[in-house]
């Protein structure tokens, strides 16, 4: 009989979407019956097998009035108490499922109630633990308890799991490695973009090195590590597109120095898989000088354009890039360090980076192939569900 699995993933956009996405149709092709419980304005497309719930309503900035009420403060708290509105459905959900899935919680201690809550439904759950450090105030305990309560955390490297949150004392068997999946599919989605094209529309000239910063701009994406950068490298262009989350305010006086003026070009907002192709197609490589990782969704998306990257040897992103072979390690996650890295990204040339780009490609396919992914993740299901 086919096992019916429900995935939970609260936001319906960004990369834990995609990733969701990508996991829940290779699911499908497991023999899984897939139900997924997202957000009401999703952005998944249809998939085989896969079964939608628009469980979570949300207040976003798209509306005056959701526009108003962010303006007053008071977007958190009217989500949060939606958030708690929409567990009697998990519940119901979970209830008629052999196994939950649940993927980043948007705010931990929410996410622990609603496990807890599908739990005393019946359910048994494992998640999984997208990074394994805090960007804001620490919220240990609550990590702790989401460890508890779920029967497996999957997380993406082996750093990872000497991070993960521990049980009874100790990272025992509960916690288990399984490697994010590559993204040629979706980065194909945005359709095939000439390079002098791309550049010609964003205004950059068609032989000038250029790097790329891409994805939800926060402050800990190290954007102002990357300004600093760019400022000592006068041949180089930065292109940056996502989401503000403060990143961009930040780095405001960096952004208005003289030393910059003409260097840098942003493409601010979501970004679809379109509009995404035009910045991977118009960029050499792909910065991603993190002070803190994982693994990351944008790496994977930078070998799915057949960028290279270059990073800060932190986290597991190092486990992701053959230095000199798919991109550039930088000896140092500091500006001296990305400098040199960068500097010799541009001294190679563009060839050289298509070169590793294309590495990166073959890197992704080979070792972070979906059904791979799929199958392992799998073959842990059952055995959850052999030892429940």
């Amino acid at each position: 009989m086919q096992r019916r699995l429900l995935m939970v993933e609260q936001v319906g956009r960004g990369g834990v979407a995609d990733y969701t996405a990508e996991l829940t149709r290779a699911l499908a092709v497991e023999g899984w019956r897939v139900e997924l419980a997202t957000a009401d304005d999703h952005r998944y497309a249809p998939a085989p097998g896969v079964r939608i719930h628009r469980a979570f309503h949300y207040v976003r900035g798209h509306t005056p009035l959701g526009r108003a009420v962010r303006r007053c403060g008071l977007g958190p708290a009217i989500n949060g108490l939606r958030f708690l509105a929409a567990i009697p459905r998990l519940m119901a959900l979970a209830r008629r499922s052999d196994l939950v899935h649940a993927q980043k919680w948007d705010f931990a201690p929410l996410g622990a109630v609603a496990v807890g809550c599908m739990r005393l439904a019946g359910a048994t759950v494992v998640q999984t633990a997208h990074n394994t450090f805090e960007r804001g105030r620490p919220l240990d305990c609550t990590h702790r308890m989401l460890a508890r309560l779920t029967a497996r955390t999957i997380v993406h490297t082996e750093v990872d799991l000497e991070r993960a949150p521990r049980v009874r004392g100790e990272v025992d068997g509960r916690v288990v490695v399984i490697p994010h999946g590559e993204y040629g599919g979706l980065a194909r989605a945005g359709g095939v973009v000439d390079r002098d094209a791309a550049r010609a529309r964003l205004g950059i000239a068609h032989d000038a090195p250029v790097t790329l910063l891409f994805g939800q701009l926060r402050p800990d994406k190290g954007l102002d590590d990357l300004l600093a950068a760019l400022a000592r490298i006068p041949r180089l262009h930065l292109l940056v597109g996502g989401q503000e989350e403060g990143a961009l305010a930040a780095a405001r006086a960096q952004l208005e120095s003289e030393a910059l003026a003409g260097r840098v070009t942003i493409r601010e907002g979501f970004l679809d898989m379109h509009e995404a192709a035009q910045l991977f197609a118009a960029t050499d490589t792909v910065a991603l000088p993190y002070p803190r990782a994982s693994q990351s969704g944008v790496l994977l998306l930078a070998y799915g354009f057949h960028r290279p990257v270059v990073v800060y040897p932190v986290g597991g992103m190092v486990e992701a890039v053959l230095d000199g072979q798919t991109g550039w390690i930088c000896a140092r996650p500091d500006v001296d360090g990305l400098v040199d890295a960068l500097v010799a990204s541009v001294d190679a040339g563009w060839l050289e980076c298509r070169r590793r780009g294309e590495a990166g490609a073959r890197l992704a396919e080979e070792r972070f192939a979906w059904p791979v992914i799929a199958r392992r993740t799998s073959e842990l299901y059952e055995q959850v569900l052999k030892d429940d």
